[in-house]
């Protein structure tokens, strides 16, 4: 059993989307003197330079030169972190070891998006390697209910939490995404293929009754991999809340990423939401 200094050392591969957590990531693996290796997406757009990292390219289809890489440079440990544009299977290109997992995703396709990104876990982790989640290598998760924030959920704002929870757990069998806005017990908006940010600013025209009352609520979907797509927040949904007239979110305990905590709770104070961990 590796200790977890140990562990901080063992090289990683970076499977690098877009959002500021593949920079987090790096930046810890600096710190803690881990070799890495970072791998990028043609055609994506990264709103980071990855440049000085020597980053590797790589097309959706392109799994022999990916495993090559990996095996020649002893990685071991790969990670999926950030968003990616979801292609379109039907026509990609690829090369003969993308062949087999395109077949693969496109057997699992009609069971939605978790189903895909299980199969391509599968996959890599029949490879040999070790699919670690984001949670395992960065400290962004919160592990006890509880609310982080100066200002409480009311008794309504519960009430419609534990409607909003129920709602996610049943729309998940679906594959539909993982946050809803509701107030009143009125489910206002569901997260769709948009995300998070872009769904909340759908409800910048709220009613008037429900403005200052609707809630966010934002969990993972039943069966969801945690090693890849876990839901997260940051200071911008924060802020996208304030401006849509949303009152507070909670989030699922052990299953959300909070990115910059410290600073979520200090702007989320400052703006008078609330956010729990249920």
């Amino acid at each position: 059993m590796k200790s977890s200094e140990q562990f901080l050392k063992d090289p990683l591969a970076i499977f690098a989307g877009r959002g500021s957590l593949p920079m987090m990531l790096i930046e810890d693996c600096q710190k803690n003197n881990r070799k890495f290796m970072v791998f990028l997406l043609e055609g994506e757009k990264y709103e980071i330079d990855y440049s000085a990292f020597n980053p590797i390219k790589l097309g959706y289809g392109e799994i022999e030169k990916f495993l090559t890489a990996l095996h020649q440079n002893d990685m071991k440990n790969l990670v999926f972190i950030g968003g990616v544009t979801k292609p379109n299977f039907s026509s990609l290109k690829v090369d003969k070891r993308g062949a087999g997992l395109l077949a693969k995703i496109l057997a699992n396709k009609i069971l939605g998006d978790d189903a895909v990104l299980r199969t391509v876990i599968k996959f890599f982790e029949k490879e040999g390697l070790k699919i670690l989640r984001i949670d395992q290598l960065l400290d962004c998760v919160v592990s006890t209910k509880s609310t982080l924030t100066k200002i409480q959920p009311t008794k309504e704002n519960l009430e419609d939490i534990s409607v909003g929870a129920r709602a996610i757990k049943t729309f998940s069998q679906f594959d539909v995404g993982q946050s809803i806005v509701i107030a009143q017990k009125q489910i206002i908006a569901v997260e769709a293929l948009e995300g998070t940010d872009e769904m909340i600013k759908r409800c910048q025209n709220l009613k008037v009754d429900y403005a200052k009352s609707a809630v966010l609520v934002k969990m993972k979907k039943i069966k969801q991999s945690m090693k890849a797509d876990m839901p997260t927040i940051g200071v911008e949904t924060i802020k996208n809340c304030a401006m849509s007239g949303i009152c507070g979110i909670a989030i699922q305990v052990n299953s959300t990423l909070v990115l910059q905590k410290d600073e979520v709770i200090k702007i989320a104070d400052e703006l008078g939401l609330f956010l729990t961990v249920i």
